[in-house]
């Protein structure tokens, strides 16, 4: 089992050659009634692929990365990843797709609320040419279940805001399900700030994709374990929208520069971002 302790720390070693093909990250804290589950869910769905799954764990007091250990004894395509430092989300999935051993890769939730038979799919949809591909609620055939009429509010006016002050031509630019080539996220790493509550938006603003897929599934409802979503993680949201959407389209990045000779605040983010 790989750890990751709080800093100074010799950079993640994310030049790593790729040995799978598809390498799924699931980001995780206190998700121990949902891992055993999941991973039973993703070796169902991935079938025929060449894949590893990376539970990147954020030091669950309940054990989750214990369990996670546990399991890969009896399946080497499972890997741990137990983060002492850092935490949160974005984090997390950030240092997963940089232990990743896969040419593509993908993250999904831990809590059962994405829908994996759809990852063979979005797989499809990478390998016909898009840059990324979401798993996404809002296109045809996608939904929502037992949500009430404010949190569906909530969500639509989080998308139009992402939609309008950061100019992604996503349907569902909130969703936590998608999938992109490890080479792309290596390029648009250093500039990345992961304590943004969501990871997507963050990589999306950053890589500008021209092709994006998104694939249709229904967001299921969580059957184990608490929400994260809090209004400390609201205001983030906010606060990442107003620095993606205002400041920082008002500095282009030039993604062919080496770091070194980015706008002063891309050096901003790679120290949050490290």
């Amino acid at each position: 089992m790989d750890q990751l302790f709080t800093k100074p720390q010799p950079p993640l070693p994310f030049q790593k050659p790729s040995t799978v093909t598809l390498s799924v990250i699931a980001p995780t804290y206190n998700e121990s009634e949902n891992i055993e589950a999941l991973i039973e869910a993703l070796s169902a769905s991935l079938q025929g692929i060449d894949y590893e799954i990376l539970i990147s764990d954020d030091n669950s007091p309940d054990h989750t990365w214990a369990l996670a250990e546990q399991l890969s004894k009896h399946d080497k395509r499972i890997r741990v990843l137990r983060r002492n430092g850092n935490r949160g989300v974005g984090p997390a999935v950030v240092d997963g797709f940089s232990y990743a051993q896969g040419e593509i890769v993908a993250c999904i939730d831990a809590d059962l609320q994405h829908d994996p038979c759809i990852l063979p799919k979005m797989l499809k949809g990478l390998e016909a040419g898009s840059e990324i591909v979401v798993g996404s609620r809002y296109v045809d055939g996608g939904g929502t279940l037992n949500w009430n009429w404010r949190r569906r509010f909530t969500s639509w006016a989080a998308t139009k805001m992402a939609e309008w002050l950061v100019g992604l031509k996503v349907r569902d630019p909130m969703s936590g399900y998608f999938m992109l080539r490890r080479e792309d996220f290596l390029r648009v790493r250093p500039l990345l700030r992961a304590d943004g509550f969501k990871i997507l938006l963050e990589i999306a603003a950053r890589l500008r994709p021209e092709r994006v897929c998104e694939v249709p599934y229904t967001f299921r409802t969580r059957q184990a374990g608490k929400s994260k979503l809090s209004s400390k993680v609201i205001l983030a949201y906010l606060v990442q929208l107003w620095r993606l959407g205002i400041v920082e389209r008002l500095q282009p990045t030039d993604l062919s520069l080496p770091p070194s000779q980015q706008p002063a605040h891309q050096a901003e983010d790679r120290r949050h971002a490290a």
